[in-house]
C-alpha cells in the first residue's frame, strides 16, 4: 500500500485540480492586493496576496519553476509557522476554551502539521524521499 500511495504523490495533482487550486488562489492574491491601499496596515494583505499569486503560478507552470515555486512555499509555511509558535510562546494559554482561538497546542498542531512538511518539503524539493 506505501508504494501505491507513494506512486500518487509523485505524479501530483491532476490537471483539472491544479486548474481549480490554481484559479481560486489566483482570484484570492488579486482580491488582497486590491483591498489592501484601503487598509491602515495593509501590508499583511499584500504578503498573502503575493503568497496567493505564488500558489497560482506554481499551479500554472511545470518543471523547475514549479519545483522552485514549492520550495518557497514550504519555506513560507515553515516559517509562519515559526512565527505562530513564539507569538504564542509569552501567551500563556496553552489551551483555551475555544478550539479556533490561538493557544499553544494550537501552534504546536500547526507546525507539526504544516511547518514541518514544509521545511522537509523546501529542503528536499520532493515528498517522496522524505522518511
Amino acid at each position: 500500500m506505501y508504494r501505491s500511495g507513494q506512486h500518487v504523490l509523485n505524479k501530483g495533482l491532476s490537471p483539472i485540480s491544479r486548474i481549480l487550486l490554481g484559479a481560486i488562489s489566483g482570484l484570492f492574491g488579486v482580491v488582497m492586493i486590491l483591498i489592501a491601499p484601503d487598509l491602515s496596515n495593509p501590508i499583511g494583505i499584500y504578503l498573502f496576496g503575493v503568497f496567493c499569486l505564488i500558489i497560482f503560478v506554481m499551479c500554472v507552470t511545470s518543471g523547475k519553476v514549479r519545483n522552485y515555486l514549492g520550495r518557497l512555499v514550504g519555506l513560507i509555511v515553515f516559517g509562519l509557522s515559526i512565527w505562530y509558535f513564539f507569538g504564542q510562546l509569552g501567551n500563556g494559554d496553552f489551551i483555551l476554551g475555544k478550539r479556533s482561538e490561538p493557544s499553544m497546542l494550537n501552534s504546536i498542531l500547526f507546525f507539526f502539521a504544516f511547518g514541518l512538511p514544509g521545511i522537509l518539503f523546501a529542503v528536499k524539493g520532493q515528498f517522496s524521499n522524505i522518511k
